[in-house]
């Protein structure tokens, strides 16, 4: 079983999203905020990543049923029925589009080490 520690963990959907919630966030005052929801901009970069954008899915897309929440920042719950709509307007499999997000992996450029617990 040791084994198994020593082995890098798999990110999943809902790790990755973590990530993303906290990529190229511009710093404010309180030192080391974590968030743990995705901005618009996070949400179409992790899409242009896993080459689901601009080819299947456009930003104007993305940007009207975001928009439908009134928020700056949508919850993981709010983020899956986002892409629920997307797969849903564009004849997509929403477990295929899902695990071409987790095969994306983190954000490319990324500077931020992230554990996998």
């Amino acid at each position: 079983m040791a084994d198994d520690e020593d082995k890098p963990k798999k990110h999943t959907l809902d790790t990755l999203f973590q990530v993303y919630c906290n990529y190229q966030v511009i710093p404010t005052d309180i030192e080391n905020e974590v968030f743990d929801s995705i901005l618009l901009s996070q949400l179409d970069a992790w899409l242009e990543q896993a080459k689901l954008m601009p080819n299947i899915i456009t930003r104007t897309q993305t940007g009207l049923i975001y928009m439908r929440y009134k928020k700056w920042r949508l919850e993981y719950e709010d983020f899956l029925e986002v892409l629920n709509t997307l797969a849903s307007d564009n004849d997509l499999s929403i477990e295929e589009m899902k695990q071409e997000m987790v095969d994306a992996g983190v954000p490319s450029g990324a500077d931020i080490v992230v554990v996998v617990k």
